[in-house]
Formats: structure tokens, C-alpha cells, sequence
């Protein structure tokens, strides 16, 4: 059941930011809203969430002393059992915070086999949603098929192609029958190579002829493209931080390249696309001259290779490709389909799942271009060697960005402990603290939250993370958010700094720090941006005020919903952009 402590620091945390994709707050004392449904449909088809019954959205998220809450909660539960396909089972409980009655209720995460869950008077089309920092809204097409997907293993990387043996590349071919014959000889050693190929799934029957699969094709083919044109990797190097950042007159990229291929020749063209526009940069040790590349090859390779292998590889999606993308801050990597069967986001690299399985066995047995190295090991073992290698290069650990149509991975161009953060990690913890506490703060200070998971990233044991933010939430540096399976932790507004002579000032001065800026303060400088009368990206936005998407869009539906801000176009558009009002 939800604890009062838990409800409080949720009260904390709307009273901050405003509503998140895990905690909804609702008035609900004239009877339960209509949209309860909705969320309910939502919180289920996502991560699960808390549900605050009792608390006025519109009047600042303040407590409504005139709530049945008893009542309310009976109403809640027979909703959630009666009018959801399947039936939710919520764990409610009524909490007194400051003098009033709370209802709050944990809303489960389904299990992959049981989504999507639907409002049942509004069928499972229509009644299917998603949740976002932006609200609830219907499922698309797609985003329901990928729900169904995930109740059992697809087959498309089974499925016969209209190619024919004659499009598969023979070299390619005899390289492959040769490796799984000294490897699995016992199975391969004595069989025809047409056999061979068959138990390997790149052959498969369409009707009485035998033609390469899809995964086949995609391997050994020749020119897969002629098939899927597709089902490539798009590179770009965009020059600035942004697609809309190129300068008037100048190009709009550095470097624009399509990937053509099999996948063993995309993934290495594509790493040779990012090493060619990498900078190298070189620093003098006491033993010589270190130069490294802005992010470690191999990290890029891990990167690319995850992409084509875990990408969703059905008929919806075969018209979207891979997608690198350079920018002055960063590195991404884009591909359809989010995470599929067990893995959750706060499990990444611990737990492996693959929805292309023949595919990733294949690409196990099939080396890369003039190596005897492999494609991929097939272990799970993808995202640890990502974070291990950019951790030993001191730079910041990968962003994870997932939805139930897209997964993205993020390389920020960027120390972890550069010269500002340890600057700031002196004023604000002190120079003595422990390193688990400090490495915990600069990450937070980099991402707009953090959790268990990505502290387990930068090597630290469960129980020491655990341990970390514990304490530094005890200080008063970090907030929790409501939560269980999936708390996140994120700065505190204007944590109190600790200053000490610093190694970094003058002898004899110790400059005062420089204080947070507040949350009032970050909402003037953004009014202040959209005073120029343009029309204006979030991400452009994000990027002047140095905060993350997430917040800066809170912070707009805040200035909207209050008549000083306006939006261009729905939420989830495209084209949608804000002005001033």
C-alpha cells in the first residue's frame, strides 16, 4: 500500500514539475473523473504509476478537504476490476497528508503476455491508451500491434522473401558453412550445404521452393535493399545541436550518407561514417601522447550493432531504417520497435531477450567484413560493454530512451567529471565525500533523473547505489519520486551548498557559489525566450535553457494551461511549436 511518506514526496514532486508519466494527481471530489479510465488503461500499458485521488490540478496541486475518501476508493477499485479489459487489481489505501484524506492507489504494470489494457465500453481500438509527460492518448495502430507482439516471439525474421538463392552473396555463404562447421561440427560437419543453410533458418520453403528468409537475406544477401529498400542505416552529421541549428546559407549537414548493404557491411559502414567525422584528440601523459576519439569506436560498433539486431522487423515498421545521427553534443542512435518481452529499462544489460532470435543467432556465426571477429556474441552482453567502454574513457554513460515504437541510444560528447562539475560537486557535497555520492550527483546533474539502474552502471554494487541515494536524499540534494519497482531521483530545486576552499580558487579568495537557479526563475527565462515572437521547437527550448526535454515541456503545458503560453499544433504533432500569448 502507499505510505504517507510516499504521498508526500509525490505532492513534492507535482508541486515542482507538475505531472509526470508515473504519478497522476485528480480532484475527484465531485465522483470519479471520466479520464480515470484512461489513465488507469495507460499506467498499465506502461510502467505502471501512482494515482492521487484528492488533489486539485488546477489549484497548484493543493489537498481537497471535502473528499469521500472512503467512498471514492470503493468507486476507484470497482472501476479498476469491472470496467478495464483485463481487470486491474490496484493496491489502495487512504492516506492522511496534512490534515486530509488522500486515496492512493499503485496501478501494476501488466505483464507483457496480458497488454494492451483497454477501457471495455470503448473497445480495445478505441480504448487502448499510452501515457506521456503531455497526458493520456489512444494507442496508434502500431504502438498496439508492438503490445501484441510481445505476448510471444515474432516470426518475421522467419518469414520466406520473393528473393532466391541466386541473390544471396555465395562468398558470404561459404564463409558461413565453414565457420559453423569447425564450430558445431558434430551437427554440420557431415550435412549438405543446403541442409546446412536450412537448420541455419537463411533458407526456408515457399511452397515446394526454398528461398532465403528474411533474416537470410538480410545476412548473406547481396543487395537486400532491392527487397526492403528500407531496411538500411541513414547516417547524418548535423552542424549544431539540433536538425533546425544549420546557420543561414550553410549546409544543413556535414556528412549525409545512406547505407546500403547486408547488415555486416552497413554496421561497419556506419562505424566508419562516425570515426570519419570524429575529432581525435590527443593528450600528453608523463609517458607520451594519448589520443582518443570523442566516443570509443568499439562503443559505437556495440551501438550499431544492437540497432539492426533488436529492431522491429515487421510490416509496419520495415519502412523505417536505422538512423546515426551526429551533433555537436552528441551521438544517437535510432531504431524502430521499443523494448521487447522482459526487458524494461531499468533492467537494460541485465536481463536478454531478442526478438529477432534467428536473426541474432545468425549474425553470431557470420564475422564482419575482412575480420574473423563476429558480429555480435549473442550473450547480452551489448549495452555492458557500451557503458564499460565510455566509463573507462571518462566520459558520461549512454541515455536510454524508450517508447513502445522506438528505441534510442544516446552518447553524450562529454566528461562525466569535467572542470564545471567538479567545480560544482566542491560547493555543493565538498571534496571529502564519498566518490559513489559524487559520481551519483554528476550524473544527476547531467540527466534530468537518475535511478538504481544507472548508478549499477557506473559499476557501483546494488547495495551501495541503494546506499547512495538513500543518503544523499537524506541531505537534502536529491528528491525521490514516488515509486517502487521504478523510483527516480532527480536534483533538488536549490539544494543548500557546502562551501570550502577550493582547489580551483586563487590562494587566499573563495569566491561565493553561485546559487541554483529556481524553478520560477527557469519559467521567467523561458517566457523570456518566447517573448521574440517566433514560433518555437521544445528542443530548441531545451537547449537555451540547458534542462531536458521532459521538464521544459512540463514547464510549458504549465504556462499554457495558464493563458501565458500557446501551442502551435496537438500534442505529439510534429509541427508543434510555442509562442508567447
Amino acid at each position: 500500500m502507499p505510505t504517507a511518506d510516499e504521498v508526500a514526496a509525490a505532492l513534492t514532486l507535482l508541486r515542482r514539475h507538475g505531472e509526470t508519466a508515473t504519478i497522476e494527481a485528480k480532484n475527484a471530489a465531485g465522483g470519479l473523473p471520466k479520464s480515470l479510465r484512461a489513465t488507469l488503461s495507460a499506467f498499465a500499458n506502461g510502467r505502471g504509476g501512482l494515482l492521487l485521488l484528492g488533489v486539485d490540478e488546477e489549484a497548484g496541486f493543493e489537498l481537497v478537504r471535502t473528499l469521500d475518501a472512503p467512498r471514492t476508493a470503493q468507486l476507484l477499485d470497482e472501476a479498476a476490476t469491472g470496467e478495464l479489459t483485463p481487470p486491474l487489481r490496484l493496491d489502495i489505501d487512504v492516506v492522511e497528508v496534512d490534515g486530509a484524506q488522500v486515496v492512493a492507489a499503485w496501478v501494476p504494470e501488466l505483464p507483457a503476455e496480458q497488454k494492451p489494457c483497454w477501457v471495455t465500453a470503448r473497445g480495445e481500438r478505441a480504448g487502448s491508451y499510452t501515457r506521456s509527460f503531455e497526458g493520456e492518448r489512444v494507442l496508434t495502430d502500431y504502438e498496439a500491434y508492438a503490445l501484441r507482439e510481445s505476448r510471444g516471439q515474432p516470426l518475421h525474421d522467419l518469414e520466406p522473401t520473393d528473393a532466391t538463392r541466386a541473390d544471396l552473396d555465395h562468398e558470404a555463404v561459404g564463409t558461413l558453412l565453414a565457420h559453423v562447421r569447425r564450430r558445431q561440427a558434430r551437427i554440420f560437419r557431415d550435412a549438405a550445404d543446403e541442409v546446412v543453410l536450412q537448420r541455419l533458418n537463411v533458407l526456408v520453403r515457399r511452397g515446394d521452393d526454398l528461398v532465403p528468409s528474411l533474416a537470410g537475406l538480410l545476412v548473406l544477401g547481396t543487395y537486400p535493399q532491392q527487397f526492403f529498400p528500407q531496411l538500411h542505416i541513414s547516417f547524418v552529421n548535423v552542424p549544431g545541436r539540433d536538425k533546425g541549428a544549420a546557420p543561414a546559407g550553410g549546409p544543413r549537414f556535414l556528412d549525409n550518407q545512406t547505407l546500403l548493404g547486408p547488415l555486416p557491411s552497413m554496421v561497419e559502414d556506419a562505424v566508419a561514417a562516425v570515426t570519419r567525422n570524429m575529432a581525435l584528440r590527443s593528450t600528453v601523459t608523463g609517458v607520451g601522447r594519448s589520443d582518443a576519439y570523442d566516443y570509443p569506436v568499439e562503443a559505437v560498433r556495440e551501438a550499431v550493432v544492437n540497432a539492426v539486431m533488436h529492431r522491429d522487423y515487421g510490416p509496419l515498421s520495415r519502412g523505417t531504417q536505422v538512423q546515426v545521427e551526429m551533433y555537436s553534443d552528441r551521438l544517437e542512435v535510432t531504431s524502430p520497435g521499443g523494448l521487447f518481452g522482459p526487458v524494461t529499462p531499468d533492467a537494460l544489460g541485465e536481463v536478454s531477450s531478442s526478438r529477432n532470435s534467428r536473426l541474432a543467432l545468425l549474425l553470431a556465426d557470420v564475422p564482419l567484413p575482412g575480420t574473423d571477429r563476429v558480429v555480435c556474441e549473442n550473450r547480452g552482453s551489448g549495452i555492458p560493454v557500451m557503458t564499460g567502454l565510455l566509463r573507462r574513457a571518462g566520459l558520461s554513460l549512454p541515455d536510454f530512451h524508450t517508447t513502445l515504437t522506438r528505441f534510442r541510444v544516446t552518447f553524450p560528447k562529454s566528461s562525466l567529471l569535467d572542470e564545471d562539475v567538479l567545480r560544482w560537486l566542491h560547493d555543493t557535497i565538498g571534496d571529502t565525500a564519498p566518490e559513489p555520492q559524487r559520481l551519483a550527483l554528476a550524473l544527476a546533474r547531467r540527466r534530468d533523473s537518475i535511478d538504481n539502474h544507472a548508478l549499477r552502471q557506473l559499476g557501483l554494487d546494488a547495495s551501495v547505489a541503494t546506499a547512495t541515494l538513500r543518503a544523499l536524499t537524506q541531505q537534502g540534494l536529491l528528491t525521490k519520486s514516488a515509486g517502487r519497482r521504478y523510483a527516480t531521483y532527480a536534483l533538488t530545486e536549490e539544494p543548500v551548498p557546502r562551501r570550502q576552499p577550493s582547489l580551483f580558487d586563487e590562494p587566499g579568495t573563495a569566491a561565493p557559489a553561485a546559487p541554483s537557479p529556481s524553478r520560477a526563475d527557469r519559467v521567467e527565462r523561458l517566457l523570456a525566450l518566447l517573448d521574440d515572437g517566433a514560433d518555437h521547437h521544445v528542443l530548441d527550448l531545451a537547449t537555451s535553457l540547458d534542462l531536458g526535454r521532459e521538464v521544459v515541456t512540463r514547464y510549458l503545458n504549465e504556462l499554457i494551461r495558464d493563458g501565458r503560453a500557446a501551442a502551435t499544433a496537438p500534442p505529439r504533432d510534429r509541427r508543434r511549436r510555442y509562442r508567447r500569448a
